[in-house]
């Protein structure tokens, strides 16, 4: 007895009960999978918070406890000793000079000894007219106070002479019973946090107050995690701890607390539009310090792993509904269509063979996508590698060689000043791999205040061999305040290509002059850097700053420097162009803003 087909109306009710009970449990599945896989990201988020936070700690604690001794030992030195228990010009004049040099030593900020009101009788620093600690009156200060009540004091703060912020550690200088003076050690955490700015992470310390003093990005220092009480804000005036910050609320807003103790948060970001972001933060506190460390994490890959899983979750359930509905499509057609079997399971194979090909077609072509992808970027990256690492290369080889010769001669201060350079042109390798990344796709720069003459000067520094044995005569006029808004590592690497490709230009010369100057004008620094070459071709003006664009022998150049230095210039608001000089020879212009 043949099936008989159910009437239309009762059909299309069956139909759209189906459809309301499939959407509702793709819809709970999915909700499920959302729910699952975010848990387990944020977990993962957790953990490595967790583990960075106790790394972060470790940076911090490592970099106070190089110096928590010195200001013990300044207690007990008998120059110190002499200098409190009777002043004189002799002997502040040789505890100052004594300061200095252990001051050199240690690689502190400063080291100072104040009497007993709090006034600084000697510092390392007394050299310095400008931000010299001698004469000045400390006894405001809550390390000066904690030392005079309980030998030893700890306290972060901005300096009130030199405006630099450092953590101050102090103890207290007694002759027999009675309490004499304080010896003072500062400590520079500045290139703690400048790691973690490179680390790309976002990390904050806060003092007892709520108030961020160390971070990973520099606009959320010296702001509040949540508006200061009156009587917070009146202390905080009187130890002028953050000197004349105003310290504005960081605009924090507390989520809900996960059961690992981490929160979810939310904070503005700058940019175009005005936006703010979640994320989940965990902290670590520094009980020793009074302080506490935040890691935040992004929340947008959590979000979008948990969308992947609900969808993928989604798609899973409609694949075997589909399956389910061609199956009993499958059967209906046969029970009907009995006669038309043959032509159907042909038909079906068809397009399962077509479907299984454009499959596999498109997973070859992604996957030939990924590997463009892939070998483009390596090719950027090894390009500019190649190009830009050989400066600093032949610097560190340099002072190797030298600092060889110098150890076998015991020259141990020449020695470590040469280790020091050493250390800092590694660093500044590692930092190339990040304009790489700048100039392969355009991000935002670390802008400060960059004097040109320091700038100039380090980049000629490696530079010194090759001038020195190409007798290139270098005047330079650039005055001393001269300071313009940048990163100056990059402005170094921009001064280092055009000063390369000046040497490379004046190869075949017989006066070899490079002349490097620095105006102030209306848009703000104007630095000129001439040489004596062959000057600029006329029908290469307009292709100077192109990418791979060189005038040099095969193997010589890449083509890459006058391109990354344009847009090295371009990212802090300045302009770089080419022209030739009347008398011969080319001139390349700097132009960048003054730093206010």
């Amino acid at each position: 007895m043949a099936d008989t087909v159910p009437p239309r109306p009762l059909r299309h009710r069956r139909m759209a009960i189906l459809v309301a009970a499939l959407a509702a449990v793709t819809a709970l599945a999915c909700w499920g999978a959302y729910r699952w896989a975010e848990a387990e990201a944020r977990a993962a988020l957790t953990l490595n918070g967790d583990q960075r936070l106790g790394l972060y700690a470790s940076s911090i604690r490592n970099a106070v406890g190089r110096y928590d001794y010195l200001p013990f030992l300044l207690a007990r030195d008998h120059e110190v000793l002499d200098l409190l228990d009777a002043p004189s010009d002799l002997r502040r004049d040789a505890v100052n000079r004594r300061l200095e040099t252990a001051n050199a030593a240690a690689g502190s900020a400063a080291l100072y000894v104040v009497d007993r009101k709090g006034v600084a009788l000697a510092a390392s620093n007394w050299a310095d007219p400008v931000q010299s600690f001698v004469g000045h009156t400390y006894d405001f200060r809550p390390y000066f106070r904690q030392a005079v009540e309980s030998g030893s004091g700890r306290y972060f703060g901005i300096g009130v002479t030199t405006g630099l912020p450092g953590y101050f550690l102090s103890h207290a200088v007694h002759q027999g019973e009675a309490l004499t003076g304080v010896a003072v050690v500062k400590i520079d955490l500045e290139t703690v946090q400048r790691d973690w700015a490179a680390g790309g992470e976002r990390v904050l310390v806060t003092d007892e107050n709520g108030i961020v003093f160390l971070s990973s990005h520099a606009e959320w220092k010296y702001r509040a995690l949540r508006p200061l009480p009156d009587a917070v804000t009146d202390r905080l005036a009187q130890t002028r701890q953050y000197d004349r910050s105003d310290l504005p609320p960081l605009g924090l807003r507390d989520g809900p607390l996960m059961e690992n103790g981490a929160r979810l948060v939310s904070l503005p970001i700058s940019g175009p539009e005005a936006t703010r972001r979640a994320f989940l933060m965990q902290e670590l506190a520094l009980p020793e310090f009074g302080w506490t460390i935040r890691f935040l994490s992004d929340l947008e890959p959590v979000k979008a792993e948990a969308t992947g899983a609900a969808i993928l979750t989604a798609m899973g359930i409609l694949l075997l509904a589909t399956a389910a509905a061609l199956g009993w499509q499958r059967r209906q057609t046969l029970r009907l269509q009995r006669e038309a079997r043959v032509t159907l399971e042909r038909r079906v194979e068809e397009r399962t063979a077509e479907l299984v090909t454009a499959n596999r077609i498109l997973r070859d072509a992604q996957e030939e996508l990924v590997q463009a992808g892939k070998l483009a970027a390596l090719g950027q990256m090894s390009a500019a590698l190649a190009h830009e690492i050989n400066q600093p290369l032949a610097a560190i080889r340099t002072f190797v060689a030298s600092t060889r010769l110098l150890a076998e001669r015991g020259e141990t201060a020449m020695v470590r000043d040469n280790l020091a350079m050493i250390g800092d042109l590694a660093e500044r390798m590692a930092l190339l791999s990040g304009h790489l990344k700048e100039f392969a796709r355009k991000g935002p720069a670390r802008v400060e205040a960059v004097p040109v003459a320091r700038a100039m000067d380090r980049a000629l520094a490696l530079l010194t061999s090759r001038l020195r044995e190409e007798e290139v005569q270098v005047d330079r006029s650039i005055p001393p305040d001269a300071r313009v808004r940048g990163d100056a590592v990059r402005l170094e690497q921009v001064f280092v290509n055009l000063l390369r490709n000046a040497a490379d230009a004046m190869e075949g010369s017989g006066d070899r002059r490079l002349t490097l100057t620095a105006t102030r004008n209306a848009e703000g620094w104007e630095i000129r850097i001439r040489d004596t070459g062959t000057g600029i071709a006329e029908a290469h003006q307009f292709q100077l700053f192109d990418p791979f664009f060189t005038t040099k022998e095969v193997g010589q150049g890449l083509g890459l420097g006058l391109s990354l230095s344009y847009g090295i210039v371009r990212d802090f608001g300045g302009t770089l162009r080419a022209e030739n000089n009347p008398e011969g020879g080319a001139c390349f212009v700097v132009q960048l803003p003054e730093a206010q």
